[in-house]
């Protein structure tokens, strides 16, 4: 345990975006002692920050055009229909319905109340009415549309900073410590000082967000490494359904540099009008204004993409364009974020269309939980946000998610007397692994940027959102020709512990690649296509067999073992048992 510095707290929170603030945030409230690990910088890093759009689901407008009365029962229970209609959707009948009835209820309750009494602005018109999409009034946006992530992350990093929360920023979570199988705290690498921490609690959650920097484009920053998943696994907790990988068909394709830039599909702030997709022909292939009910269309444009594609009139890199020249102008210039950025290379919106690519997005499978507590399976560790499995993505819900993992934390620090000591083997072992990886030897080996870009182009290549056996196979292979031969060879350009980010680079392309060949192998085995999953060999959503959670984790052989559990459908089920991947709308 040589040069590892002890730290102890009652609750450790890993990541943080907008579970993680919030779990801490409210642990802190509670009379905890807690301390935060964040790869980044707090409220400037990760998921949340691209956080654009806010679910709304409010009752619609009187024939008058006036704001709505308050909602009587009948509403209410119409906006629950409604809401749970579109997320049962969202998640492809994967996500846990309890837990979203839960979460989208305390949403409409609490959320815009409690984010606009600490100062945040809710777009609203003249009469101080909140602007949503019309006429369904599913959204709504904090200062203009795809800004909200950055503005709520904004002020909860303020927050935060006026508590006696214990903040690491630019310190990356290696491994979490274990004794007779319960988490019992985690080592963390300060890679702008060198220092490694042991840190002791009573309970660790888990907020590391999406795992989406993975493929050659993505939509995430270079924190979105899978190490979430990584940790959660090594220390036998279960992962759940991470084969449903999201991608945006939508997003700009030139320059590279602004490819997470999301031309949005959603409903539009103050209009009727939604985007639509033309192909390199000149020909419209989709509105999203025929899925009136999804106000995230993602699936749907994708679904049409693939035709495109293989018709030859499109690409995955590019060749079809995103159209708004029909789009209200007042709505373009003065609701939307990203016209700004195309007015900077010569493009005006309501004139031309904008060349788009396919990207990564979101996760809809993570780490198993409780829905009602966010407990793993393994006693100590607690997992929020997008890390998860419940939902994918949304402000809300990681919020929600992590003011629920706070109040289960807190039960458990005032149920332990002392936190248990970490295995000092263990800390040890970890110690020589991460510095085993500070060596700028063989002078003719390989940067750790250069295997992360090889990873990445792998999954670009074989694992796109058009997939077969034989691409995955090949994904397969690659993944464990760079195990093999590349990683061996990985090498820094200097061996300073000071701001040395290739040592990030080394840790995340050593996760990477864990997570990827345990997420082929979850790919491989569903053998159907459900919503973002798209197989060319199984184009068919079987609801019969596979409308099941795949469930995943590692065995005593270090191997992956994987089962099918059943999927509860309380509230929403689906109308096929079998159909066309392209006849449904999910």
């Amino acid at each position: 345990m040589t040069g590892v510095i002890s730290l102890d707290t009652d609750v450790l929170v890993i990541g943080g975006g907008v579970a993680g603030a919030r779990a801490a945030l409210d642990a802190n409230r509670a009379g905890l002692s807690v301390t935060m690990v964040i790869k980044g910088l707090l409220g400037k890093s990760g998921c949340s920050i691209f956080a654009g759009n806010l679910n709304y689901f409010a009752p619609p407008k009187d024939e008058g055009g006036g704001p709505p009365p308050k909602a009587t029962a009948e509403e209410e229970a119409l906006r629950v229909r409604r809401t749970m209609a579109f997320l049962a959707k969202y998640t492809h009948y994967l996500g846990d319905q309890e837990y979203m009835r839960t979460a989208s209820g305390w949403s409409q309750r609490e959320f815009f109340d409690w984010i606009e009494s600490r100062g945040i602005y809710i777009l609203r018109d003249d009469e101080g009415e909140i602007i949503t999409d019309l006429p369904r009034r599913t959204q709504a946006w904090a200062v203009q549309m795809g800004m909200s992530g950055s503005v709520v992350m904004d002020m909860l990093r303020k927050m935060i900073f006026d508590t006696d929360v214990r903040v690491l920023e630019q310190t990356t979570a290696t491994r979490l410590l274990t004794r007779d199988g319960r988490v019992v705290g985690a080592t963390a690498l300060d890679y702008a000082s060198g220092r490694l921490f042991a840190i002791r609690a009573k309970a660790v959650v888990l907020a590391t967000g999406h795992s989406n920097y993975m493929s050659l484009r993505a939509t995430g920053t270079r924190d979105g490494s899978a190490s979430g998943w990584v940790l959660a696994y090594e220390a036998g907790a279960k992962l759940q359904n991470i084969e449903m990988q999201w991608h945006h068909a939508s997003d700009v394709a030139y320059p590279a540099s602004w490819m997470r830039l999301h031309l949005y599909p959603n409903p539009l702030p103050g209009t009727e009008h939604r985007s639509q997709l033309f192909n390199s022909n000149g020909e419209m292939f989709f509105d999203s204004k025929w899925v009136p009910e999804n106000p995230v269309p993602y699936i749907m444009q994708l679904k049409h993409l693939a035709k495109e594609v293989d018709a030859g009139r499109a690409r995955l890199d590019g060749g079809y364009f995103t159209n708004y020249r029909h789009v209200e102008r007042n709505s373009l210039d003065n609701y939307i974020y990203q016209t700004q950025f195309a007015k900077k290379i010569g493009i005006d919106f309501s004139e031309e269309m904008y060349e788009n690519a396919v990207t990564w997005h979101m996760n809809v499978g993570g780490v198993r939980v409780n829905g009602s507590t966010m407990e793993s399976d393994v006693p100590g560790l607690l997992a929020a946000g997008s890390v998860t499995a419940l939902v994918t993505g949304g402000l809300a819900n990681s919020m929600f998610e992590g003011l629920t993992a706070a109040e289960t934390a807190r039960r458990r620090v005032e149920s332990m007397p002392l936190a248990e000591e970490p295995d000092a083997a263990e800390i040890a072992a970890e110690e020589r692994r991460v510095l085993g990886l500070l060596r700028t030897e063989p002078l003719r080996g390989l940067l750790p940027g250069q295997i992360k870009k090889r990873i990445r182009r792998a999954m670009w290549e074989h694992m796109n959102y058009i997939k077969t056996e034989a691409s995955m196979l090949a994904a397969r292979a690659e993944l464990d020709r760079i195990e093999a031969e590349d990683l061996p060879r990985m090498r820094m350009n200097t061996d300073t512990r000071n701001f040395n980010y290739d040592w990030v680079d080394a840790l995340d392309a050593v996760d990477m690649l864990k997570a990827l060949k345990v997420q082929v192998g979850f790919s491989l085995h569903r053998k159907e296509s459900r919503g973002c999953f798209y197989r060319r060999d199984y184009p068919v959503t079987d609801n019969r067999k596979w409308l099941k959670h795949l469930v995943g984790w590692r065995n005593e052989r270090g191997e992956l073992d994987l089962e099918l559990l059943p999927v509860d459908l309380p509230y929403a089920v689906p109308d096929e048992e079998c159909a066309s991947f392209f006849d449904v709308d999910y």
